[in-house]
């Protein structure tokens, strides 16, 4: 692939100077897309970049439907899964559904512990205290299941790695099923079934599900074997897999896109009192805008369904968030809703001190000058840590590191985000001698630490850092799709555009550069002048064609600005304002001058 284009902007908020990074096009790849009908060229660049290939895929992504979805057969194990849970059902067994405290794990264990009550089985649910119970099954849990008289554990987004565990329960006389989407050992727990479909052996072709998806596709794979109808069960259970799959931050495309699609079409009407009481809570019903407008999307999710989920684990306990998706109460929903929406300030409130702390001290230690940020403090809570690391990575372009430290136990847990460039798993591996447990994926980790071998972390984690990135990778960027200039922009670009939704991870809402383009006028607009409006037109003063263009918080910038030329990263969007609809540009960064 050719190197990106990459062109200076203007100064990030604290990580520098960001750079534009113009993705390039691929021609063989567009012109056999364009060979398909009616598509845009630039949507055609814009779906190469996604990974559509031919004129069946961008059909597929573009028109997603539920009969694009996978064998659920094809999942490794799913049939002695299948098995299993039926002769539990008729021998009328215990079953404890195991699952874990964040949104993913949470609406998982409700779509299991739905599904299995529906089918008349003897079902019990727990998901782990945060801070008390750790993540993943443990010991513990697996004998007070066995004193409950539990003969079979079902885990949903955990379980794949936890072989002593698994051991333990078949020598206590309890069956174990594991349903999950981490990365497996090498060697897997000898359970009656590992679901997983990052398995070696997996001939599932879309490995990359949520906890939720595979609980999903296992159930709907469930209720083929027992020859019920799959359609009623889909109907019951997307709003659950379309909220765990956009929360733990699945790709959106494949398979993913197609339950979110419909998903998100289906959420607004669910039928769950708790969900109902949380999209109330929420404040994201909304009244349709236009015909084929969306009543709920993707940022809805993940901006205020999600963090009210997961606000319960980071506050308290998981229990009030699996409560509300398992309650049938209208009343008791609102009363969850309500409590959950209390913890999620209570949350936001604690992460604005934790990071205003943090922000602080990273800029008077001068530690944002580091290849990799550590910052330590007690007080600090650990299921929030996590989020305030993200916010300084966001910051400032670079892995971060916090250490909730707790001297009364002598240990400090570690909750880690990182950028694009830098491996955060692969580095803390080589750390692991310095760690009590922990580990993670490559841009987000956790773990736990003696207080004794922080400075040595602290130490060894630089050094990495030194090694493996550049003064270029610590640089914050800005991924643009393709150059577009005014004069392409119409209604048949942004319907195409419109039909690429829903926009997530892998699937980005596209961002165009126009260099040239003409900034006619420039004013401060909102209560306080906080924000700025444009009016941009193509290269000359004299283009008949104009559009608005709104960049939200910069209205500061009106003094820096002036008509005439500039070079502007935006995403298209479109305006309905008393009943006129207008397309309008959503700048994300722009440069004029010497800006």
């Amino acid at each position: 692939m050719a190197s990106p284009l990459i062109r200076s902007g203007m100064n990030a908020d604290l990580g520098g100077t960001v750079r534009w990074r113009v993705l390039p096009p691929q021609p063989a790849i567009e012109q056999r897309l364009l060979k398909g009908g009616d598509l845009h060229p630039i949507v055609a660049r814009l779906l190469a970049q996604r990974g559509i290939e031919t004129v069946e895929e961008a059909h597929r992504f573009l028109h997603p439907h539920l009969d694009h979805l996978h064998d659920p057969f094809l999942l490794p194990d799913v049939e002695p899964a299948c098995v299993r849970i039926q002769q539990a059902l008729h021998r009328h067994e215990r079953i404890l559904v195991y699952g874990d405290y964040d949104s993913d794990g949470v609406t998982s264990a409700a779509l299991w512990t739905r599904l299995l009550r529906r089918l008349g089985a003897e079902v019990e649910v727990f998901v782990p205290h945060r801070k008390r119970d750790g993540y993943d099954i443990r010991h513990a849990a697996i004998a007070q299941a066995k004193a409950r008289g539990v003969r079979l554990i079902i885990t949903t987004d955990c379980g794949v790695r936890r072989v002593e565990e698994v051991e333990y329960a078949r020598q206590l006389g309890i069956d174990v099923i594991i349903t999950d989407h981490h990365l497996p050992p090498e060697v897997l727990p000898r359970a009656v079934a590992v679901v997983n479909p990052h398995r070696a052996d997996s001939r599932y072709p879309f490995p990359y599900l949520a906890g939720v998806g595979v609980a999903f596709r296992c159930g709907e794979a469930l209720v083929r074997h027992l020859g019920l109808k799959v359609e009623s069960y889909r109907q019951a259970f997307l709003d659950l897999v379309t909220i765990g799959t956009i929360t733990d931050l699945m790709p959106l495309l494949d398979e993913n896109r197609v339950l979110v699609t419909f998903g998100l079409q289906q959420l607004p009407y669910t039928k769950k009192p708790g969900l109902q009481a949380l999209l109330e809570v929420s404040g994201v019903q909304k009244p349709q805008a236009e015909e084929n407008a969306p009543l709920l999307t993707v940022r809805d999710i993940g901006f205020s369904l999600g963090p009210r989920l997961n606000a319960a684990s980071r506050v308290d306990e998981t229990k009030p968030a699996l409560d509300l998706l398992l309650t049938s109460d209208p009343g008791e929903a609102r009363r969850l809703a309500a409590l959950l929406d209390a913890q999620n300030r209570t949350r936001q409130e604690e992460q604005k001190r934790i990071f205003q702390e943090a922000i602080q001290r990273v800029q008077q230690e001068g530690l944002h000058e580091r290849a990799c940020i550590i910052i330590k403090g007690t007080g600090w809570s650990s299921g929030i840590i996590g989020l305030v690391a993200g916010k300084l990575t966001e910051a400032f372009h670079r892995p971060s590191i916090v250490l909730a430290l707790n001297p009364q136990t002598g240990e400090g847990r570690g909750s880690a985000r990182s950028i694009e460039a830098f491996d955060l798993g692969e580095a803390l591996e080589l750390c692991r001698p310095l760690l009590i447990d922990g580990g993670g994926h490559a841009h987000a980790a956790g773990f736990s630490i003696r207080l004794e071998n922080v400075a040595d972390l602290t130490q060894r984690m630089e050094e990495i850092a030194r090694q493996r990135l550049t003064e270029e990778d610590l640089q914050p960027v800005l991924d643009i799709d393709a150059e577009l200039s005014p004069h392409q922009i119409d209604e048949r670009l942004l319907e195409q555009l419109e039909g690429m939704a829903p926009f997530g991870m892998e699937n980005p809402e596209p961002i165009f550069v126009s260099y040239g383009a003409f900034v006619r006028s420039i004013r401060p607009i909102g209560k306080e002048f906080q924000h700025l409006k444009l009016i941009v037109a193509a290269q000359t003063s004299h283009e008949p064609t104009t559009y608005p263009a709104l960049m939200w918080w910069q209205g500061t910038l009106a003094s820096e600005l002036a008509p005439g030329p500039a070079d502007i990263c935006y995403r298209l969007q479109r305006n309905t304002y008393q009943g006129e609809r207008r397309i309008q540009l959503l700048v994300e960064d722009i440069r004029q001058g010497n800006r």
